[in-house]
C-alpha cells in the first residue's frame, strides 16, 4: 500500500515538474519577443533563463534532420558511395564536427553571449565585423540555398515548375518566422517539425530495409558532380556547422558535457537517418534529379499524399532555415543592433533581401555553389570560434593572460583589433577557401581533404604562435598585451588573478530557488 502511494507521488511530482517546465518555457518564449540577448545593453542570458535538454535535443534535431538531409543523401549516392559508405561518411562528419562543437557550446552557456558579441570582446571593433560579415553571407547564402530546395520539392510534388523564381520568393517569405526571434525557432522545432518528422524517417528507412534490401546492396556508378569520400565528409560537416553555436547553446547549462544527449540524439535520430533514407530513395528512384526523387518518396512513403508530403516538406524546411536567419539577423544586430533608431524588423529585412539573392546565385550562378556554400560557414564562422574557445581557456593557462567576458563593451568601449586573433583568422580563411575553390579563378573541383578541419587548426595553433611570437619578440609585451590583443574596456578594468578565467558562470551560480547569486566559481 505505501508502495503505490509512494508510486503515486513520484507521478504527481514528475508531472508537476513537467508543468514547471512548460510553464518556465512560455515566460522565456514570451521574453524573447521582446528581445532576445542580441545586443550590448541586453547582451547576457541569466542563468535563470537557461532551457531544459530536452529543448535542445528537439531543437537540435530540427537542425540536422529534414529534406534537406534526404538531398544530402542522394547526392552522396550520386557521387558512387555505397549505402555503407554513406554511413560511414556521416559518422566521420559527425565525429569531426563533435570536438569542435561540444567546446563551442561550453563557450555560449558559460558567457550566456551571442557569437558576435563574443568577436567585440575577443576580435575588436574590426575583428567582429569581419566575422559579422563573414556569419551574414554565409547564412543568407544557405538560406538561399535551402529556400531553392524547397521550390524543387514542390515541383518534384506537382510539377509547378518556376523554380527559380520560386525559391526567390521562398528566401523573402521564409524569414519571417525570425521576427518572433528565438520563439520561431523553437515553436517549429518542439511541437511541429520534430513529431512528424522522426515517425516519419523511422518508416521510411524500415521500410526501405525490409522490403527492398536487396536493390540497397552495392556500390551505385558515380555521375558528374556527386561527392567523392572527403568532399561528402565536408559537406556533411558543413551542414552541421553553424560557426554560431554560441547564440543557440547561450540559453544551455554552463556544463562541459551537458549538451551531449542533444547532439548525439540528432545525429543519430536525424542526419543519420535523414541522409540514408535520401541515399534508399535515390538507389530506388534511379533518377539523377532530385524533384522526381521527391515523387517517388511520397508514392513510397506517403501512401500518394502528396498535401501531406508538401506540409511536411515546407513545415520542416521553414524550420531549418530559421537557424540561418537567427544566425543573419544575429551577425547583423551586433553591428547595427545597439543604434537607438534600429529596429530588428530592419535587419530581418536586410537578411531576406540577402536570401532572395542568394536563392539566384548559388544554385544558377556560381558553379558547385552548393558544395561551397555548406563549406564557407564551416571555414570562416567556425575558424573564429576556434580562437574564441583557445583566448577564452588556453591563453590563461599558457600565458597568464586572461581576458574577462562577464560583460558586453558598447562599441564605444570596444577595441579596435585584436592584431594575432584577426592574423591567425584570415590565414585560416584564405587557406581554407584556396584548399576547397572558393576563390575566383580557382579550379572549380578543388577540394584538398577537409579544408574545414584544415582551417580550424590552422586558426587555433596560429593564434597561439602568433601570441607567443608576439610576447617573444616584444619586450613590453607585458605591458601592453591587453592593448595588442584588442582588450575592451571592461576587460581591462577587470580586476584578475594570473590565469583566471573570468566569464558568468564564473561569477555567479543558481540556488535552490533559481536566483543567480554573486558567488563561488562554478568548476569549469
Amino acid at each position: 500500500m505505501s508502495s503505490t502511494s509512494s508510486d503515486g507521488h513520484d507521478i504527481a511530482r514528475s508531472v508537476g515538474d513537467i508543468e514547471r517546465d512548460l510553464a518556465t518555457e512560455a515566460r522565456d518564449l514570451s521574453d524573447s519577443i521582446k528581445h532576445d540577448y542580441s545586443t550590448s545593453a541586453h547582451g547576457i542570458v541569466p542563468l535563470n533563463r537557461r532551457r531544459p535538454l530536452w529543448h535542445f535535443a528537439a531543437l537540435w534535431l530540427t537542425f540536422s534532420s529534414g529534406f534537406s538531409y534526404l538531398f544530402l543523401g542522394f547526392v552522396i549516392h550520386d557521387g558512387g558511395n555505397s549505402l555503407l559508405s554513406t554511413v560511414w561518411i556521416v559518422l566521420l562528419g559527425c565525429a569531426f564536427y563533435f570536438v569542435y562543437v561540444m567546446a563551442a557550446a561550453y563557450l555560449g552557456s558559460r558567457t550566456g553571449q551571442t557569437h558576435t558579441l563574443l568577436t567585440r570582446s575577443v576580435f575588436g571593433i574590426s575583428g567582429s565585423a569581419l566575422v559579422s560579415l563573414f556569419i551574414f553571407i554565409g547564412a543568407v547564402g544557405w538560406a538561399g540555398f535551402q529556400a531553392n530546395l524547397t521550390a524543387q520539392i514542390w515541383d518534384g510534388l506537382f510539377g509547378w515548375g518556376h523554380v527559380e523564381l520560386l525559391g526567390i520568393i521562398l528566401g523573402v517569405v521564409m524569414v519571417f518566422n525570425n521576427i518572433l526571434g528565438f520563439t520561431g525557432i523553437s515553436v517549429f522545432a518542439r511541437y511541429i517539425a520534430t513529431p512528424i518528422l522522426l515517425i516519419w524517417v523511422i518508416y521510411l528507412v524500415i521500410k526501405g530495409l525490409v522490403s527492398d534490401y536487396s536493390s540497397l546492396t552495392g556500390t551505385p556508378k558515380a555521375t558528374a558532380g556527386g561527392l567523392t569520400l572527403w568532399p561528402a565528409v565536408g559537406v556533411v560537416m558543413g551542414y552541421l556547422a553553424y560557426g554560431n553555436e554560441p547564440d543557440i547553446w547561450r540559453y544551455g547549462k554552463p556544463r562541459f558535457w551537458w549538451p551531449t544527449f542533444a547532439f548525439v540524439f540528432s545525429f543519430i535520430a536525424g542526419l543519420l537517418l535523414c541522409t540514408a533514407g535520401g541515399w534508399m530513395m535515390a538507389a530506388l528512384a534511379h533518377t539523377s534529379s532530385f524533384g522526381p526523387v521527391i515523387h517517388f518518396t511520397t508514392h513510397y512513403s506517403f501512401f500518394g499524399l502528396f498535401w501531406l508530403a508538401w506540409i511536411l516538406a515546407t513545415v520542416t524546411q521553414v524550420a531549418i532555415n530559421d537557424s540561418n536567419y537567427y544566425e543573419a539577423v544575429n551577425a547583423v544586430q551586433n553591428i547595427m543592433g545597439g543604434w537607438r533608431h534600429w529596429r530588428r524588423i530592419y535587419t530581418c529585412a536586410l537578411a531576406a533581401a540577402g536570401a532572395a539573392l542568394a536563392a539566384w546565385l548559388v544554385i544558377y550562378v556560381i558553379p558547385n555553389g552548393f558544395i561551397k556554400m555548406a563549406t564557407f560557414l564551416s571555414i570562416t564562422a567556425v575558424s573564429a570560434t576556434v580562437i574564441m574557445v583557445i583566448d577564452h581557456y588556453l591563453l590563461p593557462r599558457m600565458f597568464r593572460v586572461s581576458r574577462s567576458l562577464f560583460k558586453v563593451p558598447a562599441w564605444s568601449e570596444t577595441a579596435w583589433i585584436n592584431w594575432p586573433g584577426v592574423i591567425a583568422l584570415l590565414v585560416a580563411v584564405v587557406w581554407g577557401g584556396y584548399a576547397s575553390g572558393l576563390w575566383p579563378g580557382e579550379n572549380t573541383t578543388t577540394y584538398l581533404w577537409l579544408p574545414s578541419v584544415e582551417s580550424w587548426a590552422i586558426a587555433g595553433v596560429g593564434y597561439v604562435v602568433a601570441v607567443a611570437i608576439m610576447r617573444a619578440v616584444t619586450p613590453i609585451f607585458k605591458a601592453r598585451s591587453k592593448t595588442l590583443l584588442g582588450f575592451s574596456k571592461p576587460a581591462r578594468e577587470a580586476e584578475l588573478r594570473p590565469g583566471e578565467i573570468d566569464d558568468l558562470a564564473a561569477r555567479e551560480y543558481e540556488t535552490g530557488e533559481g536566483r543567480p547569486v554573486v558567488g563561488e566559481a562554478q568548476p569549469i
